[in-house]
């Protein structure tokens, strides 16, 4: 089973933005757009307060191309506007070297890292009852 949750704040840089050129971020949000633009997996820009946002649910039997997708789609986004910031939460039960955790993607400063999960892993016995079969 996968289950992938995921918010990026999408922030043109993490300068003062009053300090970018003319036409800056103009171009930067257009870039981002693009990126989204003709996406398989239903995600949208959103506004909260007037600011950029993903907000991504995905819940599917087995991995599917969408889960790639969203992956690239924040990492893309998050390198083009690198003031952006937020995490994708992921559990794929099928995974062989991370079937029983949350896979977190963190995204900051125009780059992705990708952490074990501390709170929710390992799911069995922290969220769920049952054995683990490796």
């Amino acid at each position: 089973m996968i289950e992938l949750h995921g918010w990026l704040c999408i922030r043109e840089t993490a300068e003062d933005e009053d300090l970018l050129p003319d036409g800056a971020e103009t171009s930067i949000m257009a870039k981002v757009a693009k990126i989204i633009e003709g996406n398989t997996c239903g995600i949208s820009m959103n506004y909260a307060n007037g600011m950029p946002f993903l907000q991504t649910l995905f819940c599917a039997n087995h991995r599917t191309d969408e889960v790639g997708e969203i992956i690239h789609i924040y990492q893309h986004i998050s390198s083009v506007a690198t003031g952006s910031y937020g995490m994708i939460y992921l559990h794929d039960n099928e995974d062989a070297a991370h079937f029983n955790s949350f896979v977190v993607y963190l995204f900051r400063r125009g780059h992705c890292g990708i952490h074990i999960d501390p709170y929710f892993s390992p799911c069995i016995p922290t969220i769920e009852d049952g054995e683990v079969f490796a």
